[in-house]
This record gives C-alpha cells, sequence and structure tokens, in this order.
C-alpha cells in the first residue's frame, strides 16, 4: 500500500529554516553594511531596556560556561597576572574591582589577602546562577580559608564581609564623584577587559587616578579588538572602517566595544606623567595578524619581525579605515590588547 505524507507547516519551517540562517550567515558575512544596520537596531533596543531601568545582561557571564574547575583557574589566572604586571607581592588596603561581571571570587581572593575593602563597581548587573556561584564560593573557601567572609549559611554575592556591590554604577561617573572626596579613596583599582565597554574610558582613567593615594596603583587589561561584531566572518580590523558617527550608533547603549585604541590610552598616560601625577607601564597582550602574546611583552621586548609582520596587516587594511584612523600609525593600530599599570606618585 502507496501512502504520501503531508508537510505540516512546523516540519516545513524546520527545513526551511536551516536554509534562511544559512543564507542570512553568507550575507551578514559578504557585506558588513547588513551586519553594521543589525547592530544599530540592538543598540536601539538596549537603550530603551536601560530607559526603562533594565540593567540585566548576558555580558560578562564569564561563568556561565564554565566548568568549576576551570571557574577556580580563571579567577586565580586574573589574581596571579595582577600580581605579576602590577609586580605586586599581595593585596592591601582598599580597592575598587571596575565590572567584576558575574562572579566576585576575585575580590574574595583580595580579602584573603589582607584587603580591607573590595568595591565592586558594575554599570549593568550580568545574569548569575546562585547555586553555581555558590560552589565556586565554597571551593574557594576551602582552597584559602575564606569562611570568615561568609555572612550566612550560604555564599551569597549580596552577603560578603568587606565587599560592597555597586552595581547600577558607571565607572565614569562612579569615579568622576570619589575623585572630588576629600581625601584619595583607593590604594588599588583593577579591571580585566572592561576599559573598551565604557563610553568614556579616558576620562574615567583620569578620574580613577585623581581616586588613588599616593603610591597606589592602576591595573587594566585591555582587548582592543572588536569582540566578535565582525570577526570571525571578516577582517580583525573591520570594525574600524565605519565612520564614527555609524559606529556610535552600533554600541553606545549596548557596551559594545568604544574604538579607543592603545595610542589615545598612551597620550593621556604621557600627559599624566607629564604632569608628575603618575609614572607607568605598558605590556602588550595582544597583535593584530599574531595574536596573544604569552607572557605580556612590553614594546621594546617584541621582535623587530613580528611589529613588521603586524604592520603589514594594518598597512594592508589601511585603505578601508574611517578618517579618524587614517592617520594613526600603524604600529598603534597593529596592538589589539594590552595592560597598563600606572602607579600614583
Amino acid at each position: 500500500m502507496h501512502t504520501t505524507s503531508v508537510l505540516s507547516p512546523t516540519n516545513l519551517l524546520r527545513m526551511v529554516l536551516p536554509s534562511v540562517h544559512a543564507r542570512l550567515r553568507g550575507l551578514l558575512a559578504r557585506w558588513p553594511w547588513i551586519r553594521a544596520v543589525q547592530l544599530v537596531v540592538d543598540d536601539l533596543w538596549w537603550g530603551i531596556r536601560l530607559w526603562i531601568g533594565r540593567i540585566d545582561t548576558d555580558s560578562g557571564t564569564t561563568h556561565e560556561r564554565l566548568t568549576l574547575d576551570e571557574s577556580m583557574r580563571y579567577i586565580e589566572g586574573v589574581m596571579s597576572d595582577y600580581k605579576r604586571y602590577g609586580r605586586l607581592a599581595n593585596f592591601r588596603g582598599v580597592v575598587a574591582e571596575v565590572g567584576p561581571g558575574d562572579n566576585s571570587g576575585v575580590a574574595l581572593l583580595m580579602r584573603g589577602e589582607g584587603c580591607d575593602r573590595v568595591d565592586l563597581i558594575d554599570r549593568y548587573e550580568s545574569r548569575r546562577d546562585p547555586a553555581k556561584h555558590h560552589r565556586i564560593y565554597e571551593a574557594l573557601s576551602e582552597k584559602y580559608n575564606l569562611s570568615r567572609f561568609r555572612r550566612g549559611c550560604r555564599w551569597n554575592d549580596q552577603d560578603l564581609e568587606g565587599i560592597t556591590q555597586k552595581v547600577g554604577h558607571s565607572a565614569e561617573a562612579y569615579f568622576r564623584e570619589c575623585s572630588r572626596s576629600a581625601e584619595p579613596v583607593y590604594d588599588l583599582i583593577v579591571s580585566r577587559a572592561v576599559m573598551q565597554h565604557l563610553f568614556d574610558p579616558l576620562g574615567a582613567m583620569e578620574a580613577m587616578i585623581a581616586c588613588l593615594k599616593p603610591g597606589g596603583q592602576m591595573i587594566h587589561k585591555i582587548d582592543l579588538r572588536d569582540l566578535n561584531m565582525f570577526t570571525p566572518q571578516k577582517h580583525e580590523l573591520t570594525f574600524l572602517g565605519f565612520p564614527h558617527v555609524v559606529y556610535r550608533c552600533m554600541t553606545h547603549n549596548s557596551g559594545r566595544p568604544n574604538r579607543v585604541l592603545f595610542h589615545r590610552y598612551r597620550d593621556v598616560l604621557e600627559q599624566l606623567k607629564a604632569q608628575r601625577l603618575i609614572d607607568y607601564d605598558v605590556f602588550i597582550t595582544r597583535l593584530v595578524g599574531i595574536g596573544d602574546l604569552i607572557p605580556h611583552l612590553r614594546p621594546v621586548e617584541i621582535s623587530a619581525e613580528m611589529w613588521d609582520h603586524a604592520e603589514r596587516v594594518v598597512e594592508n587594511c589601511r585603505q578601508h579605515f574611517a578618517r579618524e584612523f587614517v592617520a594613526v600609525e600603524s604600529r598603534d593600530l597593529a596592538v589589539s590588547g594590552v595592560f597598563l599599570v600606572a602607579t600614583r606618585l
């Protein structure tokens, strides 16, 4: 007996949607401006969310996709980096961690080493799984003897001894207000992969310096890539090709990369150094066309061959850059990640 199968609307959609998605992905990969329109629309939606007070986000949810062991290694790695490149024996005094994301593990270890207080400043509230983070804190506590910082019967981000959550505070506004204090507040201000998301990272950095006590340090690891706005489908420098006005419409509300690049951070640091407010050091963490540099290196420690290769990659793309990047030195544009360490004099 022969039967004829009839496709239901649901089954038809299941057959058609994959090919539609594949076609859309192909268009986005071929035509960056289509992707740009998509990002502008998404950024408008983020603006609406912020306007109605929605600050929850999936950004910064580092530990959501990590196992317990991976989370432990990540937290310990962040601490190790701050110590290594900041040349810190241990953490002391009052600390501000900018953009801690979905976990307070770094702050907890800082408290364990002797910090009097750690303030966590974040404009957004990263979504988190309380049960999973309880397990992370419990594991850290067992390894580093941190139980004295747990106020309740279970670990809770909102109830950690000496750790203050300042969610909903942008770094720019928070440190600007802090800089007006009668006395400097912080011994240390740190961030990891956060400065590239601020509206005004240079202004925030100047305000942070004003908030540091004499001898205090500011340590920032900054990722200067497009963070998957156009990569990996397009070249890693594609995001430098859009005019400032267009790029701002893609990023202003959503916190996507602000396109403030290495040379601008360096110029501000040089100005502050000339005013005898700071001394500073720079480590390059990543180069265009090469990738991560581990361990991170000072510019003078990078070989001429590596610099030449990275600069050639930049020059091959220069004709497509927006006006604001056309005159920037190739070596500066070749830097796609930095570790900045500044000490208040």
